[in-house]
């Protein structure tokens, strides 16, 4: 295996499992440690996120059996530790992310590098989220100590970082989408204007001359029934900035779904002639008022 990031203490259960063929390995605590050349500390004999199969800063050790191409597959405390070969199952991920980018050049007009790099970027946090899911499915949390669950979610905050970021990125990639389609108009991420943490809005001209004004709003409701005071008057405040353009078309999209009810069961008569969209469920043409 070429290039590896085992070092110390648990190199050699690395070069040990490195060196099977077998796809199931079953080694007692006192193997292990007989691999090692030293006793495993207490850590190992209690929390099962020891074991884990995602390498971090704490538990350096899953690098062991990680690039040996095993994970850990069962553990019985003080008995045995299951491993079991992965290798065939990492080359399908892999070969799933180069398809998937495909996927994205493809689906997602974009000619900007920057924009490419962005979208694979969130393809790689998806993947590792994927994984990291994938490995820990068997878990029983609440039977798990106060370390572990606090290892848990620290990891999650790890793969999860700036996810707002990302969910609005995403957004207004699908917003971009849906206006190529319907007026062809072709947009950059740069056009688009961010108003606030959760606000983006642009102004522009499609070939036809026909001027176009959006907002988009991805933040979730306070309650599945109305907006709170301050989410009201934002809305009629986006509302009022979109009749202000005096543009031909005006559109405002929403990303979640109780957003979107609650303006069609409460407020669809201040849109006026602003149309409101649902994304991404627009795709299907369901979700759309005045469309």
């Amino acid at each position: 295996m070429a290039g590896h990031s085992v070092r110390g203490k648990y190199y050699p259960l690395y070069e040990y499992l490195l060196q099977q063929e077998e796809n199931h390995i079953v080694l007692t605590f006192d193997e292990i440690e007989e691999i090692l050349h030293a006793k495993l500390p207490r850590s190992a004999y209690k929390y099962q996120a020891w074991w884990g199969n995602t390498k971090s800063g704490t538990y350096v050790q899953a690098a062991a059996w990680i690039e040996a191409g095993f994970r850990v597959d069962a553990i019985q405390y003080g008995r045995c530790i299951e491993f079991v070969k992965v290798s065939k199952e990492i080359l399908t991920k892999k070969k799933n992310k180069i398809i998937r980018e495909a996927l994205i050049s493809k689906t997602i007009p974009t000619e900007d590098p920057k924009e490419s790099e962005s979208l694979c970027k969130i393809a790689e946090k998806l993947d590792a989220a994927q994984q990291f899911f994938e490995e820990n499915r068997y878990r029983h949390f609440a039977e798990e100590s106060l370390l572990s669950q606090f290892e848990v979610f620290c990891e999650c905050r790890r793969l999860f970082r700036k996810v707002e970021k990302d969910v609005n990125y995403l957004a207004t990639q699908l917003m971009q989408e849906f206006l190529l389609k319907k007026h062809h108009l072709k947009l950059g991420y740069s056009q688009v204007k961010q108003q606030d943490e959760f606000t983006f809005m642009l102004e522009e001209l499609a070939p036809t001359g026909e001027k176009i004004a959006a907002v988009l709003k991805t933040t979730p409701p306070a309650s599945s029934s109305d907006f709170t005071p301050s989410q009201r008057s934002m809305f009629f405040q986006d509302c009022h900035l979109l009749s202000r353009t005096n543009a031909t078309t005006q559109f405002y999209f929403v990303t979640d779904e109780l957003v979107f009810n609650i303006i069609e069961n409460k407020y669809k008569q201040y849109l006026g002639y602003i149309q409101l969209i649902l994304l991404p469920k627009v795709i299907d043409d369901k979700y759309s008022l005045h469309a």
